[in-house]
């Protein structure tokens, strides 16, 4: 699939089609992650629970200190 830029404010971007999100499982209101590959880049779906869990044991301390 072949994709244009698109001017957005100062920034390029991308649009992702409804069916593309789709074969990602990704809701209207989900998030994806786009990381660096060796060939290009990668868009992932985001797995809220799992970000979660591994900011909250990385940043328990903080996060606690914060509840307090």
């Amino acid at each position: 699939m072949i994709k244009k830029l698109q001017k957005i404010g100062n920034s390029r971007g991308i649009l992702l089609e409804k069916a593309l999100l789709k074969l990602l499982k990704v809701e209207n209101d989900g998030s994806v992650e786009v990381v660096p590959h060796e060939e290009g880049l990668l868009i992932r779906k985001v797995d809220t629970m799992a970000a979660y869990s591994e900011v909250s044991k990385k940043h328990r301390k903080s996060l606690d200190k914060l509840a307090e």
